[in-house]
């Protein structure tokens, strides 16, 4: 995308897209209330805003796709009719090439492979990098309603690109490893009786004594730990096939690998001259992102009273992450034996969840 900078500091840019288009997406966008940004005072929803930051500063901006989106991409590009979601994902599309963003969609891929998705993963990945080369008109015309399908599909042989060759499917993410054990202890104990304070003290001592902290895992309990949690965090926690409330639990550690990914950009994203927008429509993704991108840009501490619980439950948590190095707790230091601890960790806590109820 070319840009001319006049001496007023006014940007001039050729948009793919007719005024009334850009508009209509970015309010579509709006209202489905579907983008967390690495950044505050601009306006996430406006293609106005990655255009300047790029032409002014040469700042990158990567859309994070969660799975949901990253497989309605797919469908439409496979030639699949656009629902109501689908219109969705291709207002993103168009959205992301007008405002001249990165899309990143590894994330997605992984959680994919880690569903049992793995038979078509080389396929659907080459169709989604073709589908980002689709005119953003085409992308514009499925999410407005002026049509309901491409008129011609992606094929789906398996083309051969680096991107393809280099993603390996069965690899083990850092992040699933590092946040699953706290979802599954978080998802026990919040099917546990007693008062919200009890719960995320039990939890907190959990971290600090047997595992490592989490920033988006904390801000997640104070949801899902509080006197009146959400029904939607753990999806089908209550259910008799334990095997499916366990499935629950895993989605939502996926939730926490992509605002943890996130997260670890933000920190870098100075240095690294590039933002990052998280994009769903995970209701519980999108509020602990939020909640943790305050967290950050307002430096304001986990907002444990905000939700409910005591003061007493600030303290805890102040004195715990005061004491990270403390070599009394269970990995301090590492131990050389860790992938052992940590999958008898795993194996413990999934058995003591599968037996409630």
């Amino acid at each position: 995308m070319k840009f001319i900078i006049l001496d007023d500091d006014q940007i001039i840019y050729h948009s793919p897209l007719p005024p009334g288009d850009v508009a209509a997406l970015q309010e579509l966008l709006r209202q489905a209330n579907c983008l967390v940004p690495s950044f505050v005072d601009a306006d996430a929803y406006s293609v106005e805003t990655y255009i300047a930051q790029y032409a002014r500063e040469r700042t990158e901006t990567t859309f994070l796709f969660d799975r949901n989106l990253y497989s309605q991409v797919v469908a439409l590009a496979k030639g699949s009719r656009a629902t109501e979601n689908a219109r969705f994902a291709a207002a993103v599309m168009a959205f992301a090439s007008c405002a001249n963003t990165q899309i990143e969609p590894n994330l997605a891929l992984y959680e994919g492979a880690a569903s049992g998705a793995r038979r078509a993963w080389k396929r659907d990945l080459e169709i989604f990098h073709k589908a980002d080369d689709i005119h953003p008109a085409n992308w514009a015309a499925l999410a407005l309603g002026y049509a309901e399908r491409f008129d011609r599909r992606i094929p789906g042989k398996r083309l051969r690109s680096e991107l393809a060759k280099n993603f390996d499917p069965a690899a083990k993410l850092r992040f699933y490893g590092f946040v699953y054990p706290i979802a599954l202890k978080m998802a026990t104990i919040s099917m546990a009786g007693g008062k919200a304070d009890k719960k995320m003290i039990e939890l907190l001592d959990w971290m600090y004594h047997c595992w490592h902290f989490s920033a988006p895992a904390t801000l997640l309990a104070t949801r899902a730990l509080s006197h009146d949690p959400p029904k939607d965090i753990f999806k089908n926690i209550g259910s008799m096939d334990r095997r499916r409330a366990l499935a629950g639990v895993k989605n939502a550690a996926w939730d926490l690998v992509y605002i943890t990914e996130w997260f670890e950009r933000i920190k870098a994203q100075e240095k690294a001259n590039e933002l990052t927008v998280l994009c769903s429509r995970d209701g519980v993704l999108l509020k602990v992102a939020e909640l943790l991108r305050s967290a950050v840009f307002d430096g304001t501490m986990p907002p444990f009273e905000k939700a409910g619980f005591g003061r007493a439950i600030l303290d805890r948590y102040n004195s715990y992450v005061s004491d990270l190095l403390n070599p009394k707790r269970a990995l301090k230091p590492l131990p050389a034996d860790f992938k052992n601890y940590r999958d008898k960790l795993v194996s413990d806590l999934e058995s003591e969840f599968l037996k409630v109820l």
